[in-house]
């Protein structure tokens, strides 16, 4: 009876027994890294196919504390990267926090902020981004983003008027248009959407950092969740975000406080 005992609870044990970090992150044998193809996060050398960025740098990372290999898989929005974690294609990414994106991904901590303030053209009276909320004002905000969702929180008398979030350009032609008067989104895309609009402005200051943190899989065991934590202390407290940020050369990006 006593053996028998031992026998049966041998696989609920067995079962109980924790799981290594780097198979509960990287159940595959490799660590697939979701990568939003925004320029401040990742550049495509059309050459080599290679991504360069920080968080390209940050998901290589990532796969060396982990001990795996790394794959960067391209997406072109955030929701093609929350439909990748529904489907199982992803393992981890590094995005900006919003709830919806939480439903899909378990967020660990803070890498990076992304200052966000607004472009306003040259014929605007706007100095400050204390003047923005404005009744009859037009702002142009990238759908589903960080920033929409705490402008929406804070905007009460200005017009919210959604854009797509990797694409300037859609924004820049609105505002030539006469159809937005100004332009809310984090200070890189802001810089590179500028000199299509002649003498406009970015107004100083920032009304929100978009925390960008890392995520893993929902439902990974508990390990997985451990190991990207580490990871990102350690990354932040040996400078290595720091020095990734330089190396991309980005205005408005800062390391997260720890």
């Amino acid at each position: 009876m006593a053996v028998a005992a031992t026998v049966a609870s041998a696989p609920a044990q067995l079962l109980a027994q924790p799981v290594p970090g780097d198979l509960a992150l990287a159940p595959t044998g490799k660590l697939r890294v979701g990568v939003l193809m925004v320029w401040y996060f990742a550049l495509e050398d059309k050459s080599t196919g290679q991504l360069k960025g920080v968080i390209p740098d940050l998901g290589e990372a990532l796969a060396r504390r982990a001990g795996v290999p790394v794959e960067l898989i391209k997406f072109e929005n955030p929701g093609r990267v929350m439909d990748a974690f529904r489907t199982g294609a992803i393992d981890a990414t590094f995005i900006g926090i919003t709830a919806d994106r939480a439903e899909v991904m378990d967020y660990g901590p803070t890498v990076i902020d992304l200052q966000t303030t607004f472009l306003v053209p040259a014929a605007s009276r706007i100095a400050s981004i204390a003047e923005i909320d404005q009744s009859g004002l037009r702002i142009l905000v990238p759908q589903r983003s960080a920033q929409e969702a705490h402008l929406r929180k804070i905007i009460s008398k200005a017009t919210l008027i959604n854009v797509a979030v990797e694409r300037p350009q859609q924004a820049v032609d609105l505002i030539v248009a006469g159809e937005a008067d100004a332009f809310s989104h984090v200070v890189p895309m802001l810089a590179s959407a500028q000199p299509a609009l002649p003498g406009s402005r970015i107004l100083p200051g920032s009304y929100y950092n978009v925390p960008v943190a890392v995520a893993v899989a929902k439902g990974r065991p508990s390990a997985a969740g451990d190991l990207a934590r580490s990871f990102v202390a350690e990354a932040k407290a040996s400078g290595f975000v720091q020095k990734a940020i330089e190396r991309a050369n980005l205005p408005g990006v800062v390391v997260a406080p720890p």
